[in-house]
């Protein structure tokens, strides 16, 4: 009972985005691309990579997890990453509250889309995931709609401080690639209808939420949690584990 009255937040906080996304934010159309650099050869690809998708910030004991999945072209989820993420970032993942999860959602007919994400996969091969992510929705009015959006991003990469002759091979060769598809396939399998989009301890929000109402649906699941029996106290009962 006391854990399924402290969920009324939740959903009042889940309903209040609905609305406000609804009526104020143009949602970017979903498509199934993915496989759209001018070079690249599905047939030469390696296998897609197996495990957990994604990109994790925050602790593995964080009691709330958080799927973003996301375009770099997308102008909302610039929006987001620049004028809301920090807040997250500082008031609730690295207090602990929040475990993030960025996914690659590359959207068809976004042309420039997959160079970024491609660049961003070097990064991460390179442990520099997150200055690259920031670095490159900073930056996103100098290389969408580039002539050579490669070498704009080459130069974001540069401002980054990652090792560019290792950077270059990644990018010539295109070796980071499969872990962008294979994170565009998971999105695919959630169903998605536009970026960027959540998954809030499997709740998906479709919508984009504000700073303080992310904080109000992590609290108010953070109480669900504490308030929850422990696998301990109920063995018939395991708790599920979490990818």
């Amino acid at each position: 009972m006391a854990a399924a009255g402290s969920l009324k937040p939740f959903y009042i906080a889940l309903g209040a985005i609905a609305v406000v996304g609804g009526a104020l934010i143009a949602r970017q159309a979903m498509g199934r691309g993915g496989d759209r650099l001018p070079s690249l050869s599905a047939a030469a690809l390696p296998p897609l990579p197996v495990g957990p998708r994604g990109v994790v910030l925050g602790s593995d004991s964080a009691p709330v997890h958080i799927t973003e999945f996301a375009d770099f072209e997308c102008p909302w989820c610039a929006r987001f990453a620049v004028l809301t993420f920090p807040d997250i970032r500082r008031d609730l993942i690295e207090t602990g509250k929040v475990q993030w999860r960025f996914v690659h959602f590359p959207l068809d007919g976004h042309q420039y889309s997959p160079y970024a994400h491609l660049a961003a996969a070097c990064a991460n091969d390179q442990g520099k995931f997150w200055p690259m992510f920031d670095a490159i929705y900073n930056s996103q009015g100098d290389w969408v709609g580039a002539s050579h959006p490669d070498r704009a991003l080459r130069d974001v990469a540069q401002r980054v401080g990652l090792d560019m002759p290792r950077y270059d091979d990644c990018v010539k060769n295109q070796t980071a690639w499969p872990q962008v598809l294979a994170d565009k396939a998971y999105g695919d399998s959630v169903g998605l209808s536009g970026t960027p989009t959540f998954l809030i301890d499997g709740h998906k929000v479709e919508a984009t939420p504000t700073a303080d109402q992310l904080t109000a649906i992590v609290d108010s699941l953070i109480r669900v949690h504490a308030a929850a029996p422990t696998a301990a106290a109920t063995p018939a009962h395991p708790a599920a584990g979490r990818r």
